[in-house]
Formats: C-alpha cells, sequence, structure tokens
C-alpha cells in the first residue's frame, strides 16, 4: 500500500493514519470525536479535560491497589482508558476552539506522567518488600521517560516531513523546569535535524518512498506509547506479577525500541544514498 493511499487526510493532518496506534484508530479517537461536540457546546476548556484525564488515572490507580482481588485489575483497566479518551480529547477540543498553547501541552505532559505514577507506584507499595519494588518502579519511570521523548519525536518528524518540512519546528517555551528536558530529549533522541531531512530536502520527489516505506516502523514504535503501556500493565498485574511490567519496561521495550530505532536509521541511510 502505497503512503497515498494511507493517508486518506489532508495536509497537516496531527495524526497520520499511517503511523497510528489501532488501538486509537479504531476505539480512543472514535470516541473522543463523539464527545467533542458536546465539550464544545458545554464550553469546558481543554485543560479541565487533561485534570479530569488524570483524575481518571489516580481511580485507576486507587482499583489497581486492590488487583489481589477479582476484577479491580478491569476496574483499573477501564479508568485507564477514560484517561487515554480524555487524553484524546483535549488536544481535539484545543484545536476545534482555537485554544491550544504551550501551557496547554505542558498540562498535558504532566497528567500523562502523573497518570503512570498515580497507577504503578500504589503497585509497588502493595508489596510486602515495598523498598525494592518501589526502586524498580522508579527506575522503569526514568526508562519510561526517556522512551516516551523519543516515541513522541520520532513521530513528530515523521509526521512533519510528510507535510513538506524538512527541519524541527522550535517548541514554544513555558519557562518550566519540566519542559526543557523533556524538549531537549525530544530533539536529541527523534526530531532533530538528521541527513534523512537534508536528502528529502534536496529530493522531495523521494518523499511518497521514504515515506511509505518507514511508516510501518514508526507505527511499531507504538510499543513505547502510551497504550502499549496500559495494556503492559493490565496483562502483569493479571498474571499475579505487577513486577513483570517494571521489568518490561526497562528491559523489553528499550530493546524493541533500539531495534526500531536501528531499522528505520537503516531504512533512512537507504534514502540518503539515494539523494
Amino acid at each position: 500500500m502505497t503512503y497515498d493511499r494511507m493517508i486518506a487526510a489532508p495536509p497537516l493532518l496531527a495524526r497520520p493514519i499511517a503511523i497510528e496506534d489501532p488501538s486509537n484508530r479504531w476505539l480512543i479517537h472514535p470516541v473522543a470525536e463523539r464527545l467533542l461536540a458536546p465539550a464544545i457546546r458545554s464550553g469546558i476548556a481543554p485543560n479541565t479535560v487533561s485534570f479530569i484525564g488524570m483524575g481518571c488515572g489516580v481511580a485507576s490507580g486507587a482499583a489497581y491497589a486492590h488487583w489481589r482481588t477479582p476484577g479491580f485489575a478491569v476496574l483499573g483497566l477501564l479508568f485507564m482508558l477514560c484517561w487515554h479518551v480524555a487524553d484524546g480529547l483535549d488536544g481535539k477540543l484545543a484545536r476545534a476552539t482555537g485554544r491550544t498553547s504551550a501551557l496547554g501541552r505542558l498540562i498535558d505532559g504532566i497528567c500523562d506522567y502523573a497518570v503512570f505514577f498515580a497507577v504503578l507506584i500504589p503497585l509497588a507499595l502493595g508489596y510486602a518488600n515495598w523498598p525494592q519494588m518501589l526502586a524498580l518502579c522508579l527506575t522503569a519511570g526514568v526508562f519510561h521517560a526517556v522512551q516516551s521523548a523519543w516515541y513522541e519525536g520520532e513521530r513528530e518528524a515523521w509526521r512533519r516531513r510528510a507535510n513538506g518540512v524538512f527541519a524541527p519546528t522550535p517548541r514554544p517555551k513555558t519557562g518550566s523546569i519540566l519542559e526543557k528536558p523533556h524538549n531537549w530529549l525530544e530533539e536529541k533522541l527523534g526530531n532533530g535535524l538528521r541527513p534523512i531531512d537534508t536528502a528529502l530536502a534536496a529530493r522531495p520527489d523521494l518523499l511518497p518512498a521514504y515515506l511509505t516505506n518507514s511508516a510501518p516502523i514508526v507505527r511499531a514504535m507504538a510499543i513505547a506509547g502510551a497504550n502499549g503501556r496500559t495494556a503492559g500493565i493490565f496483562i502483569a498485574v493479571s498474571a499475579g506479577a505487577p513486577w513483570a511490567y517494571w521489568v518490561w519496561e526497562i528491559a523489553g521495550v528499550t530493546a524493541f525500541a533500539g531495534l526500531l530505532a536501528f531499522w528505520l536509521r537503516r531504512r533512512e541511510a537507504t534514502f540518503v544514498a539515494m539523494a
């Protein structure tokens, strides 16, 4: 399937179908779309939606804290899905009402990280040897932050190239100490200026082939995205081994991310040579 057939949408599409996580495409975003019109009519602020989503994450953590009791893991998953819907809705609402802002992006990012801490720390504290488990949890949190910045950077780089932009767009500054390191990581790990940008700028005729060949790799990177983590938490908790999720995040996700990054760079090198 060519890029032109995969992307049945106008330019500047925020979430190109070709690299979208299937769970977003078929579940999360359709539900958020259904809620968009009522949200606009209500006048609710996008940042308020972000905080509501964070509340769903906290509720998920409260449910997962009782994971040994049958049914609570499912309840935790359902609250996490509600957070995902809110996380998709806040951005749609901001764009639809012209209320996008650097502060909104920062709040959205903080809420995202807060949700995972709200879910995972209670799991760690539920163990008899909680100091060791908490250390494992927090270590996984560091890996989570790096992996997320890498994933978002790679997605943003692919999206801007799809729109004919072959240089990173500087992120807006909010003055927050949290924003600067995240932006720095995103640039260094995924959305910096790379040889493929120079090559595509010189040979824009190569762009459709590049997008077609790189899209499956970027789509597979969703393993480091929030949806993949939600699934991983539920699977580990349902198996009676929440600790396995942290090991998976530290070792498994890192290994897959490294493999995909290597594969993408090799694919890009082919087009650089052609240019």
